[in-house]
């Protein structure tokens, strides 16, 4: 997992995120309506690339999500949201029938020059794709933007980032013998629902969803099969979940890493399961205490660092802990 050790010094924020994007090799897009040039001071040591973008789009106060490869970098709202609108998107173009829309699908590196119009960007991909948009000039404001070069992606998740910093997204609409994609502000509601082959005990896979993400809505075909309705990055979640491995709901904050997480009544095995990867450190934990790790263990924390997180896991358990480096050393209170 990639980590840097890092400070900035009054660094711009545009500058900063330039260099990360080049160094590590992944593609940061940063929302029009956030200030570029706002000078950042942070320390980042040994610090896994992840959670040091989440921090630094904590200490802005700005969110970060994923659209496919590409890391976002915007409005709390908008990002929470974005994930959400690139998977219906594309889900439409993949439904509605309209042969102009699947071209929406095709998967290709996307770029554009230092000092583009984003209304030129996005008129290039509705003339490549034979359609028109009859509102653009409404919709979009005529800025400059700085150069962009992102991997191979949906056109559809390529639309919802240059939008985004409008607030807007797109719906098509057949127009005559052609297809026209219209500018619409992003949807307050966003539903998206997806349907899991689950052999396990469904009662027990619900528990532990609902725990994690108490905004998901699951339910039962009583068989084989889980109904997730929730945000695309649940979504993502619950797949990890569901296969056996680990879900991340941990909240970053500015500034030195903190934590905000609640737990109840879920075994010290699991959470020390999903600890593993939120905190990106090993738990060493001896033989023999097995029936110790099926205890289950409630609590809620709210920005807290790692001490505090670790006194709030195993303070109602009979064990205790050790942090010795990136490690976590569990063993039996005296």
């Amino acid at each position: 997992m990639s980590t840097f050790d890092l400070t900035w010094d009054q660094v711009p924020l545009r500058d900063g995120l330039t260099r990360l994007s080049r160094t590590h090799r992944v593609a940061i897009f940063l929302d029009r309506r956030v200030d570029p040039d706002q000078p950042i001071q942070m320390t980042f040591s040994n610090e896994q690339l992840g959670l040091g973008l989440q921090r630094i789009a904590a200490t802005v106060g700005i969110g970060m999500s994923r659209v496919g490869d590409v890391i976002y970098l915007g409005p709390e709202e908008t990002a929470s949201r974005l994930p959400t609108v690139a998977e219906l998107q594309a889900e439409f173009a993949k439904a509605c029938g309209l042969p102009a829309a699947l071209e929406l699908l095709d998967r290709k590196p996307r770029s554009w020059e230092r000092l583009s119009k984003p209304s030129e960007i996005v008129t290039s991909v509705a003339q490549q794709a034979g359609m028109k948009i009859p509102n653009l000039d409404a919709a979009i404001k005529n800025d400059l933007w700085p150069a962009a070069d992102f991997p191979a992606m949906r056109t559809t998740d390529y639309l919802t980032l240059v939008l985004a910093g409008y607030h807007a997204s797109y719906r098509l609409a057949k127009a005559g013998d052609g297809v026209e994609m219209i500018l619409v502000p992003i949807p307050e509601e966003l539903t998206l629902t997806r349907v899991y082959r689950f052999a396990g005990k469904h009662d027990e896979a619900i528990e532990k969803i609902r725990q994690l993400f108490p905004d998901a809505k699951v339910e039962s075909d009583g068989k084989s099969q889980l109904a997730v309705t929730g945000s695309q990055q649940i979504q993502e979640q619950v797949a990890k979940l569901l296969k056996g491995g680990t879900a991340r709901s941990t909240v970053v904050m500015p500034g030195k890493k903190q934590y905000t997480m609640k737990v109840e009544q879920l075994p010290l095995q699991l959470v020390v399961n999903s600890l593993r990867q939120q905190l990106g450190m090993e738990f060493e934990i001896p033989s023999g205490l097995e029936d110790q790790m099926k205890t289950r263990i409630s609590y809620n924390v709210k920005e807290a660092d790692l001490t505090a997180l670790l006194d709030a896991v195993f303070g109602d358990t009979t064990l205790t802990y050790e942090i010795d480096g990136d490690k976590i050393v569990v063993s039996k209170k005296e």
